[in-house]
Protein backbone atom coordinates (compact mmCIF):
# COMPACT_ATOMS: atom_id res chain seq x y z
CA UNK A 1 0.00 0.00 0.00
CA UNK A 2 1.40 3.27 -0.48
CA UNK A 3 1.18 6.82 0.84
CA UNK A 4 2.46 10.58 -0.99
CA UNK A 5 2.20 13.40 0.94
CA UNK A 6 -1.15 14.04 -0.10
CA UNK A 7 -2.73 10.96 0.72
CA UNK A 8 -3.02 8.70 3.24
CA UNK A 9 -4.75 5.03 2.73
CA UNK A 10 -5.43 4.01 5.98
CA UNK A 11 -4.91 1.07 7.89
CA UNK A 12 -1.43 0.68 6.68
CA UNK A 13 1.49 -0.89 8.46
CA UNK A 14 4.84 1.09 8.36
CA UNK A 15 8.07 0.20 8.60
CA UNK A 16 10.72 2.79 9.41
CA UNK A 17 13.81 1.56 7.21
CA UNK A 18 17.60 3.16 7.18
CA UNK A 19 19.06 4.74 4.67
CA UNK A 20 22.16 5.11 4.86
CA UNK A 21 24.85 7.80 3.64
CA UNK A 22 27.83 10.12 4.90
CA UNK A 23 26.29 13.15 6.41
CA UNK A 24 22.99 11.27 8.06
CA UNK A 25 20.85 8.35 8.93
CA UNK A 26 17.55 9.08 7.00
CA UNK A 27 14.54 6.80 7.33
CA UNK A 28 12.19 5.51 3.96
CA UNK A 29 8.80 4.79 5.44
CA UNK A 30 7.71 1.08 4.22
CA UNK A 31 3.57 1.68 3.05
CA UNK A 32 2.88 -2.40 2.03
CA UNK A 33 0.52 -4.21 3.20
CA UNK A 34 0.36 -7.57 4.54
CA UNK A 35 -0.97 -8.76 1.35
CA UNK A 36 2.15 -6.83 -0.48
CA UNK A 37 4.60 -8.31 1.86
CA UNK A 38 3.58 -11.76 1.90
CA UNK A 39 3.81 -11.92 -1.95
CA UNK A 40 7.26 -11.41 -1.66
CA UNK A 41 9.27 -14.78 -2.99
CA UNK A 42 13.13 -14.22 -3.31
CA UNK A 43 14.73 -17.05 -5.67
CA UNK A 44 17.64 -17.81 -8.50
CA UNK A 45 17.26 -16.11 -11.56
CA UNK A 46 14.77 -18.23 -13.45
CA UNK A 47 15.76 -20.07 -16.92
CA UNK A 48 12.35 -18.60 -18.17
CA UNK A 49 13.47 -15.51 -18.33
CA UNK A 50 13.39 -14.89 -21.99
CA UNK A 51 17.56 -13.39 -22.51
CA UNK A 52 18.53 -16.15 -19.80
CA UNK A 53 21.44 -16.78 -21.70
CA UNK A 54 22.91 -13.72 -22.06
CA UNK A 55 23.42 -13.83 -17.86
CA UNK A 56 23.80 -17.48 -17.54
CA UNK A 57 26.92 -17.45 -16.83
CA UNK A 58 26.59 -14.65 -14.16
CA UNK A 59 23.29 -16.02 -13.07
CA UNK A 60 24.70 -17.01 -9.77
CA UNK A 61 25.01 -13.57 -8.62
CA UNK A 62 22.19 -12.29 -9.25
CA UNK A 63 18.83 -12.54 -6.88
CA UNK A 64 15.55 -12.87 -8.70
CA UNK A 65 12.52 -11.44 -6.58
CA UNK A 66 9.08 -11.92 -7.02
CA UNK A 67 6.74 -8.76 -5.36
CA UNK A 68 2.87 -8.24 -6.12
CA UNK A 69 1.03 -4.36 -6.16
CA UNK A 70 -2.16 -4.19 -5.12
CA UNK A 71 -3.18 -0.59 -6.83
CA UNK A 72 -1.57 -1.78 -10.48
CA UNK A 73 -2.80 -5.16 -9.45
CA UNK A 74 0.53 -6.32 -10.65
CA UNK A 75 3.52 -9.14 -9.70
CA UNK A 76 6.97 -8.16 -10.65
CA UNK A 77 10.11 -9.80 -11.13
CA UNK A 78 13.26 -7.62 -9.61
CA UNK A 79 16.44 -8.65 -10.20
CA UNK A 80 19.10 -7.81 -7.59
CA UNK A 81 23.15 -7.91 -8.05
CA UNK A 82 25.02 -6.99 -5.03
CA UNK A 83 28.48 -5.70 -4.55
CA UNK A 84 31.32 -8.59 -5.31
CA UNK A 85 32.39 -8.44 -1.33
CA UNK A 86 29.07 -7.04 -0.21
CA UNK A 87 29.15 -6.60 3.48
CA UNK A 88 25.97 -5.71 5.98
CA UNK A 89 28.00 -3.04 7.76
CA UNK A 90 28.57 -1.33 5.01
CA UNK A 91 26.48 1.08 2.94
CA UNK A 92 26.12 1.16 -0.77
CA UNK A 93 24.44 3.33 -3.90
CA UNK A 94 21.12 1.71 -5.57
CA UNK A 95 21.03 2.03 -9.37
CA UNK A 96 17.95 0.95 -10.29
CA UNK A 97 16.41 0.25 -13.71
CA UNK A 98 13.44 -0.02 -15.72
CA UNK A 99 12.61 -2.49 -18.12
CA UNK A 100 14.11 -5.41 -16.75
CA UNK A 101 13.58 -7.79 -19.69
CA UNK A 102 16.35 -5.71 -21.48
CA UNK A 103 18.05 -4.67 -18.33
CA UNK A 104 18.39 -8.15 -17.03
CA UNK A 105 21.25 -8.75 -19.28
CA UNK A 106 22.99 -5.51 -17.87
CA UNK A 107 23.73 -7.34 -14.61
CA UNK A 108 25.88 -9.34 -16.39
CA UNK A 109 28.27 -6.82 -18.26
CA UNK A 110 28.23 -4.05 -15.73
CA UNK A 111 29.09 -6.19 -12.85
CA UNK A 112 32.60 -6.57 -13.84
CA UNK A 113 33.23 -2.36 -13.55
CA UNK A 114 32.94 -3.47 -9.74
CA UNK A 115 34.87 -6.84 -9.83
CA UNK A 116 37.60 -5.17 -11.85
CA UNK A 117 37.81 -1.65 -9.74
CA UNK A 118 36.82 0.47 -11.70
CA UNK A 119 33.83 1.78 -10.17
CA UNK A 120 33.00 1.64 -6.55
CA UNK A 121 30.46 -1.46 -4.77
CA UNK A 122 26.84 -0.65 -5.79
CA UNK A 123 23.59 -2.32 -5.82
CA UNK A 124 21.78 -2.91 -8.96
CA UNK A 125 18.12 -3.28 -9.30
CA UNK A 126 16.20 -3.89 -12.65
CA UNK A 127 12.36 -3.82 -12.80
CA UNK A 128 10.46 -6.21 -15.00
CA UNK A 129 6.78 -7.81 -15.83
CA UNK A 130 5.76 -11.24 -14.66
CA UNK A 131 5.99 -14.43 -16.51
CA UNK A 132 3.81 -14.78 -19.36
CA UNK A 133 3.73 -10.74 -20.07
CA UNK A 134 4.92 -9.67 -23.22
CA UNK A 135 7.29 -7.16 -21.60
CA UNK A 136 9.11 -6.06 -25.11
CA UNK A 137 5.38 -4.92 -26.02
CA UNK A 138 4.83 -1.08 -26.39
CA UNK A 139 0.88 -2.02 -25.15
CA UNK A 140 2.54 -3.60 -22.27
CA UNK A 141 4.95 -0.47 -21.47
CA UNK A 142 3.12 2.38 -21.56
CA UNK A 143 0.53 1.18 -18.42
CA UNK A 144 3.26 2.13 -15.60
CA UNK A 145 5.79 4.08 -17.37
CA UNK A 146 2.95 6.42 -19.15
CA UNK A 147 -0.53 5.80 -18.48
CA UNK A 148 -0.31 4.66 -14.69
CA UNK A 149 3.20 6.62 -13.97
CA UNK A 150 1.45 7.80 -10.81
CA UNK A 151 1.01 4.66 -9.34
CA UNK A 152 4.10 3.02 -10.87
CA UNK A 153 6.03 5.49 -8.94
CA UNK A 154 4.44 4.78 -5.97
CA UNK A 155 5.58 1.43 -6.13
CA UNK A 156 9.16 2.34 -6.18
CA UNK A 157 8.81 5.08 -4.14
CA UNK A 158 6.86 3.93 -1.17
CA UNK A 159 6.79 0.07 -1.91
CA UNK A 160 10.24 -1.79 -3.50
CA UNK A 161 13.20 1.22 -2.46
CA UNK A 162 11.83 0.61 1.56
CA UNK A 163 11.76 -2.56 0.89
CA UNK A 164 15.00 -3.48 -0.52
CA UNK A 165 16.17 -0.80 1.94
CA UNK A 166 15.19 -3.16 5.04
CA UNK A 167 17.57 -6.07 3.06
CA UNK A 168 20.56 -4.00 2.18
CA UNK A 169 22.05 -0.75 3.63
CA UNK A 170 21.33 1.88 0.66
CA UNK A 171 22.59 5.04 0.42
CA UNK A 172 19.93 6.78 -1.15
CA UNK A 173 21.77 10.52 -1.50
CA UNK A 174 24.04 8.68 -3.97
CA UNK A 175 21.63 5.88 -5.56
CA UNK A 176 20.17 6.83 -8.99
CA UNK A 177 17.00 5.98 -11.22
CA UNK A 178 17.71 4.92 -14.95
CA UNK A 179 14.83 4.48 -18.08
CA UNK A 180 15.07 4.63 -21.70
CA UNK A 181 12.62 5.78 -24.37
CA UNK A 182 9.16 5.17 -22.34
CA UNK A 183 11.24 4.51 -19.11
CA UNK A 184 13.14 8.21 -19.42
CA UNK A 185 9.69 9.55 -20.01
CA UNK A 186 8.91 7.84 -16.48
CA UNK A 187 11.85 8.93 -14.79
CA UNK A 188 11.32 12.23 -16.38
CA UNK A 189 7.84 11.68 -14.17
CA UNK A 190 9.56 10.96 -11.75
CA UNK A 191 11.97 13.47 -10.77
CA UNK A 192 9.03 16.23 -11.35
CA UNK A 193 7.47 14.24 -8.85
CA UNK A 194 9.53 13.42 -6.36
CA UNK A 195 8.82 16.37 -3.89
CA UNK A 196 5.42 14.78 -3.47
CA UNK A 197 7.01 11.83 -1.22
CA UNK A 198 7.88 11.48 2.25
CA UNK A 199 10.80 9.00 0.87
CA UNK A 200 13.47 9.94 -1.21
CA UNK A 201 15.47 6.95 -2.32
CA UNK A 202 17.27 8.99 -5.30
CA UNK A 203 19.26 11.55 -6.49
CA UNK A 204 20.85 10.57 -9.77
CA UNK A 205 18.06 10.29 -12.54
CA UNK A 206 19.04 8.76 -15.86
CA UNK A 207 17.00 10.26 -18.08
CA UNK A 208 17.67 8.74 -21.60
CA UNK A 209 15.87 9.51 -24.93
CA UNK A 210 11.99 10.20 -23.12
CA UNK A 211 9.38 9.71 -25.14
CA UNK A 212 7.94 13.18 -24.74
CA UNK A 213 5.69 13.07 -27.80
CA UNK A 214 3.72 10.67 -25.85
CA UNK A 215 2.62 13.67 -23.53
CA UNK A 216 0.70 14.70 -26.52
CA UNK A 217 -1.94 12.30 -26.16
CA UNK A 218 -4.49 12.21 -22.65
CA UNK A 219 -4.88 8.66 -23.13
CA UNK A 220 -1.10 8.38 -22.39
CA UNK A 221 -0.55 10.66 -20.37
CA UNK A 222 -2.76 13.14 -17.39
CA UNK A 223 -0.53 14.88 -15.39
CA UNK A 224 -0.34 18.06 -17.45
CA UNK A 225 2.44 20.34 -17.32
CA UNK A 226 4.90 18.79 -14.69
CA UNK A 227 7.18 20.96 -14.78
CA UNK A 228 5.00 23.89 -14.30
CA UNK A 229 3.21 22.32 -11.53
CA UNK A 230 6.67 21.40 -9.77
CA UNK A 231 7.77 25.02 -9.36
CA UNK A 232 4.80 26.04 -8.13
CA UNK A 233 5.35 23.88 -5.19
CA UNK A 234 9.21 24.22 -5.27
CA UNK A 235 11.96 27.18 -5.69
CA UNK A 236 14.50 24.92 -7.37
CA UNK A 237 15.16 21.32 -8.69
CA UNK A 238 17.99 19.71 -7.26
CA UNK A 239 18.46 16.66 -7.96
CA UNK A 240 20.70 15.24 -11.26
CA UNK A 241 19.71 14.46 -14.11
CA UNK A 242 22.10 12.60 -16.79
CA UNK A 243 20.22 13.47 -20.01
CA UNK A 244 21.39 11.11 -23.29
CA UNK A 245 19.77 10.05 -26.95
CA UNK A 246 21.90 8.83 -29.38
CA UNK A 247 22.87 10.80 -33.04
CA UNK A 248 20.48 8.50 -34.57
CA UNK A 249 17.66 8.88 -33.22
CA UNK A 250 13.89 8.14 -34.99
CA UNK A 251 11.60 11.08 -34.81
CA UNK A 252 11.39 13.56 -32.64
CA UNK A 253 12.79 12.71 -29.57
CA UNK A 254 16.21 15.39 -29.58
CA UNK A 255 13.87 18.50 -31.11
CA UNK A 256 11.77 17.54 -27.78
CA UNK A 257 14.61 17.35 -25.68
CA UNK A 258 16.48 20.58 -27.02
CA UNK A 259 12.56 22.00 -26.11
CA UNK A 260 13.08 20.57 -22.84
CA UNK A 261 16.27 22.43 -22.54
CA UNK A 262 14.98 25.59 -23.42
CA UNK A 263 12.46 25.64 -20.78
CA UNK A 264 14.84 23.98 -18.09
CA UNK A 265 17.26 26.95 -18.70
CA UNK A 266 13.83 29.36 -18.54
CA UNK A 267 13.28 27.50 -14.72
CA UNK A 268 16.96 27.87 -13.99
CA UNK A 269 17.87 24.11 -13.29
CA UNK A 270 21.24 23.95 -13.21
CA UNK A 271 21.61 20.28 -12.40
CA UNK A 272 21.27 18.92 -15.97
CA UNK A 273 24.10 17.42 -18.06
CA UNK A 274 23.25 16.05 -21.28
CA UNK A 275 25.17 13.80 -23.89
CA UNK A 276 24.88 12.51 -27.28
CA UNK A 277 26.37 9.24 -28.11
CA UNK A 278 26.69 7.53 -30.90
CA UNK A 279 24.14 5.29 -32.20
CA UNK A 280 20.13 4.79 -32.87
CA UNK A 281 17.39 4.82 -30.15
CA UNK A 282 18.44 1.59 -28.44
CA UNK A 283 22.11 0.74 -30.05
CA UNK A 284 23.04 3.56 -27.87
CA UNK A 285 21.99 2.77 -24.40
CA UNK A 286 24.55 -0.02 -23.11
CA UNK A 287 27.66 1.95 -23.32
CA UNK A 288 25.73 5.16 -22.03
CA UNK A 289 24.97 3.29 -18.52
CA UNK A 290 28.10 2.14 -18.30
CA UNK A 291 29.02 5.71 -18.99
CA UNK A 292 26.44 6.74 -16.28
CA UNK A 293 27.84 4.63 -13.42
CA UNK A 294 31.51 5.63 -14.18
CA UNK A 295 29.73 9.30 -13.59
CA UNK A 296 28.04 8.69 -10.43
CA UNK A 297 30.79 5.52 -8.98
CA UNK A 298 34.24 5.95 -10.37
CA UNK A 299 36.42 4.55 -8.30
CA UNK A 300 38.66 7.28 -7.16
CA UNK A 301 42.38 6.05 -7.69
CA UNK A 302 44.88 7.03 -4.81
Amino acid sequence: MKKTTFVLFLPVITFLVSCHNDESTEKLTNYMSSVERESVVFGAVSENQKYYSEVADAAEYIQEMSVYDEELDSTYIIHITLPPDYDKNKSYPMYMMTDGIWRLSDHAELRPLMVNGEIEDIIMVSIGYNYGINAEKTETRIVELAQKSDLFLNFITDNLAPYLGELYNIDCKRSALMGHSLGGLFVYYAVFSHDKYKNEPFNYYVIASPSFFMMNNQSNWKYGDIEKDYFKREKKLKKKIYLTAGDKEYGDIIQNINYFLQRSKKNKIKTIDYEIFEGTHSGYVKPMMRKSLLKFYKKETI
